[in-house]
């Protein structure tokens, strides 16, 4: 562990040392007054000898501050911006005054009349605060036909890999927000819910890896926070998609926001219908707990289909400048179905074949209700929240197995040759929170809130077999597992944040009580009650090594608490050889995190590297062993695991029309059981997904992607690497109002296969799936609006939410980039 500890350290360390030895100028840019800065103003630097031929160009960022690293020597720049004089200002760079400080540059007004203005140039993609990443959604032309899910593959330190499962850090431990709250809308399904997003109705993508007190301590592996457009102009504006594939799947989505007065509105929906087809699966196991040892050879094919629909809409009424009201309901349901036939084999202990036919249909979903009031004060910055939200979360299985053609004497009791199976489990949820934020000075900032937490959790099965000699059909007591499972959890936070032009600090404590009660329904009504408190600090420090560059260490504690999925008792039996259940006895998981990371944000060249280092006592561990030539597979606080890892994230515009990025994670993970010694697993994972994006006139854009996703470090089980590519092809119409895109997944494999290996004490066994991968996706997106504040960008107090910023290569005047016609 300490050689891979020297191994991570030299790599960043490498990163970070990775500059070239220039000078560094920076500067501020400002209007006719010192306290008017120019947002995104465009900056032409040329050599004073050739002042027509400018070699670099850049923007200023949201305050007017900009930095460039420069050899020593004369240097002639050009500042514009619309509505300003163009500026020029000769600088004589030196070698022993770096940095550079060019103070204050201030920029006359313009007389001239200026006509529509047109932004043309492409605004940083990801932006680093003291706690978190964002990304920018709305800035990302490929949102237009893309859904939230797609997004979420260029978003640094968030992986999705080819099955579409989300991880953050190398962790399938997080938790996913909604505009800043917890949404167990998302949390429950959510690779099919942000897939049924359109990422048109996306702000920004938040990647907090920081989590401060504000925050619930739940999430060990961080939050994904997402947020939904709501800035609306007096107008409406919105859009409306459609889309098929090649494997019978087609899906139709809606986007609109109304401004009339003091009222607002955003909403959007979608619909989908997903299919896929007849993917095949080996099993093979070796059972090694009686002699002769017993081998089980399963080879089987299942299909898979679906649907689903994501509704959600927010409604706003500002009373005035200072208080604002607001109620958004979310609301999504799925039904999904899975086929499938088994050729079943056993010998040595047990000698037997049989066929067995299965069939599940799964019912979820999930509705969400949200009420807010915010209160703004004369101080800018200084913000009380109070909320409210209530969730609901249905879902059920509905499963069915039939045993025919049987030889010997299989491991099946009476009850298994046909059976039926239904699961209603629900979830219910009551938060409410108050939040306080008072910037006291310039520098120093606090934070304060409480919360309150009821959850509501059930569980109910109904099992049945056929009784062959009765022919009907009968109860199986012995597999009923009900339950009802409430949770109760108040928290109070408080936190402190000091800041400086290159210095912030960020502390915080949040105490959070946790009681609930489980009912064992199905074992003689048995009550288990448990208890516990847990202090939650955390620290972020950051540091900016320049205009564009910063320096950041944290260290939080996160709390995993399982679900309903955990803790459910209900055996999944549809193969009676292999069955699954959850555990109503889990205890909350604990994990302290540390992280150091570097950022460095341009116009043209954005790099992210962060170093990770995990540590977890009890973690929930997914577990398998054999009893009676029966698998079972569950979960227990048993594991003990180290993680340290390194998540690199790079994005590349050397040419306005062309955009390369790469989104990177490697691990090395050290788990342990503390139960027994010789279950133990430890290696290197690798993740990585790429792309390319290029421009070509006439508003055609091409597009190609490529993800390798290496071994999966589990304690029992390793799985095999697999890699996967994808193509696009987008064109715009009506002054990119309608957009057209064709997109291609696998089109160099037909199917992908995932292997895996698992070992226990008396057991080994491997599988191979093979899933279908290969499609041809057409969709169709039309942007439509009418919103009435165009005119007011021209003015001299320009939104920065609405301009974006320059830089690029192409020679444009105006503010960032923007070019103006009369």
């Amino acid at each position: 562990m300490k050689r891979t500890l020297l191994f991570f350290l030299s790599c960043f360390t490498a990163t970070i040392l990775f500059a070239q030895s220039q000078v560094t100028v920076k500067g501020q840019l400002t209007g006719p007054t010192e306290n008017d800065p120019l947002p995104y103003a465009t900056i032409s630097v040329s050599n004073e000898t050739s002042p027509q031929v400018a070699f670099k160009k850049l923007a200023t960022d949201e305050k007017g501050n900009f930095t460039v690293a420069l050899p020593a020597g004369k240097y002639f720049f050009s500042f514009n911006y619309v509505g300003m004089n163009v500026l020029n200002k000769d600088v004589d760079v030196s070698a022993d005054k770096s940095p550079m400080d060019l103070g204050k540059i201030l920029m006359t007004e313009s007389s001239t009349q200026l006509g529509e203005v047109s932004v043309v140039a492409q605004k940083p993609l990801v932006k680093v605060e003291i706690d978190k990443l964002t990304y920018s959604a709305k800035d990302d032309p490929e949102a237009r036909t893309s859904s939230v899910l797609d997004l979420l593959r260029k978003v640094p330190m968030v992986t999705v890999d080819g099955d579409e499962n989300i991880q953050l850090k190398g962790s399938s431990n997080y938790k996913i927000y909604l505009n800043g709250k917890p949404s167990t809308m998302i949390s429950s399904n959510p690779s099919q819910v942000l897939k049924s997003m359109p990422a048109n109705s996306i702000k920004d993508i938040e990647v907090i890896t920081d989590p401060g007190a504000k925050y619930d301590a739940e999430g060990v592996g961080g939050i994904i926070n997402i947020i939904t457009d709501k800035k609306v102009d007096e107008g409406y504006n919105g859009s409306i998609g459609a889309g098929a594939g090649t494997r019978g799947d087609y899906n139709a989505n809606m986007y609109l926001t109304v401004k009339h007065g003091k009222w607002g509105f955003t909403g959007n929906g979608s619909y989908y219908v997903y299919n896929m087809p007849g993917s095949e699966y080996n099993f093979h196991r070796r059972d090694f707990s009686r002699t002769p040892e017993t081998i089980l050879d399963q080879l089987g094919t299942s299909k898979n289909s679906g649907m689903g629909n994501f509704i959600s809409g927010l409604v706003s009424y500002e009373l005035d400048t200072l208080n604002l009201f607001s109620v958004s309901v979310n609301g999504y349901t799925g039904k999904g179905k899975n086929t499938g036939i088994t050729d079943v084999a056993s010998t040595g202990g047990y000698d037997y074949t049989y066929k067995r036919t299965t069939g599940n249909t799964r019912n979820y979903g999930s509705r969400e209700l949200s009420a807010d009031y915010q209160r703004s004060f004369s101080k800018k910055g200084k913000l009380l929240t109070m909320s409210y939200k209530y969730s609901y979360d249905p879902n059920g299985s509905e499963g069915s197995t039939v045993i025919t053609d049987t030889t010997g004497v299989p491991l099946l009791r009476p009850e298994d040759y046909k059976l039926k199976n239904l699961n209603d489990a629900n979830g219910k949820e009551h938060t409410a929170q108050v939040d306080y934020v008072d910037p006291i000075t310039k520098n120093h900032t606090v934070e304060a809130g409480l919360k309150y937490i009821f959850r509501d959790n059930s569980s109910f099965t109904d099992n049945q077999y056929w009784d062959f000699a009765a022919s009907q059909w009968k109860e199986d007591i012995a597999r009923k597992n009900d339950l009802v499972h409430n949770q109760y959890i108040a928290s109070a936070y408080g936190s402190y944040g000091y800041k400086t032009d290159k210095f912030g600090l960020k502390a915080g404590l949040r105490a959070e009580q946790t009681q609930q009660n489980i009912n064992f329904i199905s074992q003689n009504d048995s009550l288990v009650k448990t208890k516990f408190f847990d202090m939650v600090p955390s620290l972020t420090l950051s540091y900016q090594l320049s205009m564009t560059k910063t320096l950041r260490l944290g260290y939080n504690m996160r709390v995993y608490r399982p679900g309903i999925w955990y803790l459910n008792p209900y055996v999944n039996n549809t193969d009676p050889l292999n069955i699954s259940y959850g555990n109503p006895n889990l205890d909350a998981e604990k994990n302290h995190n540390i992280s150091l990371n570097y950022g460095s944000f341009s116009q043209k060249f954005n790099l992210n590297a962060s170093l990770n280092y995990s540590l977890t006592n009890n973690a929930i561990t997914s577990y398998q062993f054999m009893k009676d030539g029966v698998n079972h597979s569950t979960y227990d606080n048993i594991g003990k695991s180290q993680s340290i890892g390194l998540n690199g994230y790079v994005n590349w515009r050397p040419i306005t029309a062309l955009n390369i990025y790469m989104n990177t994670n490697v691990d090395y993970i050290d788990i342990r059981s503390s139960k027994d010694p010789t279950l133990k697993n430890n290696g290197f994972s690798f993740r990585a997904f790429s792309g390319v994006t290029y421009t070509l006139p006439k508003d055609l854009r091409l597009s190609f992607n490529a993800g390798y996703f290496g071994n999966r470090v589990e304690l029992q089980t390793n799985s095999s690497a697999f890699y996967f590519t994808s193509f696009g092809v987008t064109k715009s119409f009506f002054e990119k109002k309608l957009d057209i895109s064709l997109r291609g997944n696998s089109p160099f494999s037909k199917y992908r296969e995932f292997k895996s290996t698992t070992t226990g004490a008396n057991f080994e066994q491997n599988s191979v799936f093979k899933f279908p991968m290969r499609s041809l996706n057409l969709s169709v997106s039309y942007r439509f609006g009418d919103l009435k504040s165009s005119v007011k960008r021209v003015q001299r107090g320009i939104n920065n939410d609405d301009v974006k910023s320059g830089g690029g290569d192409q020679n444009t005047g105006g503010a960032g980039g923007v070019t103006t016609g009369s």
